[in-house]
């Protein structure tokens, strides 16, 4: 798939060019934003677009189904919320690290979402809101018993489906946020889901979520 990023700080432009440089990946000028980038991925440099030409610039992208991923010099949780809502693909630090970046990609190629993990916990509390305890309980059962799941990752997944963070699942089992990290890792493995929302629609559209 092709790659291509857009931003005006040398800085930035620099730096993304470095570590994106064994991708075929090229930067964006101004003009070409519009035009989008056929059958490719578009990085998107939030702060340098015009705070009122962003809005216009994303529907365009929406429209031509541009494949795009906005990346914030200082990422905050209701504007994140807002972007991936209006279409983008991923919402993150302008400054992430290479692998990180990595992963991004390959989350977003993959055709999952990519968010900052305050960003990602506040969607998946957002999708559960309104889903009774008990319907949640049954509907982690469901999804652990189709993947085989073990007991401990059982007991990760009834916890994570309630829109807990990493810290609040240690905390609930007495374990380090590291085999939490683990263990949800093979949960995604398993299930066939690339993150945390992925697999809450994924139960919704299996009707596990009623």
């Amino acid at each position: 798939m092709h790659l291509g990023f857009f931003s005006v700080e040398a800085n930035v432009a620099s730096r993304w060019g470095r570590l994106l440089s064994e991708y075929p990946v090229r930067q964006l000028q101004a003009a070409e934003l519009a035009e989008g980038l056929s059958g490719g991925l578009i990085l998107l440099h939030l702060d340098s677009v015009a705070p009122d030409q962003r809005r216009e610039l994303i529907q365009r992208f929406e429209s031509m189904q541009q494949l795009f991923v906005i990346m914030a010099d200082r990422p905050q949780n209701d504007e994140g919320i807002r972007l991936l809502a209006q279409g983008a693909r991923g919402y993150a630090s302008t400054f992430m690290t290479g692998s990180l970046l990595q992963q991004l990609l390959e989350t977003v190629w993959r055709g999952d979402i990519w968010a900052t993990p305050s960003v990602m916990q506040q969607l998946v509390k957002r999708l559960l809101n309104g889903h009774p305890s008990a319907l949640l309980s049954v509907q982690s059962e469901k999804v652990g018993l189709a993947a085989n799941l073990s007991e401990r990752e059982q007991q990760v997944l009834d916890i994570l489906m309630s829109g807990a963070s990493n810290k609040q699942i240690a905390r609930e089992l007495q374990i380090t946020e590291r085999t939490v990290k683990a263990h949800i890792s093979a949960i995604l493995r398993k299930t066939g889901a690339g993150d945390r929302v992925s697999l809450i629609l994924m139960a919704q559209e299996r009707h596990i979520i009623h």
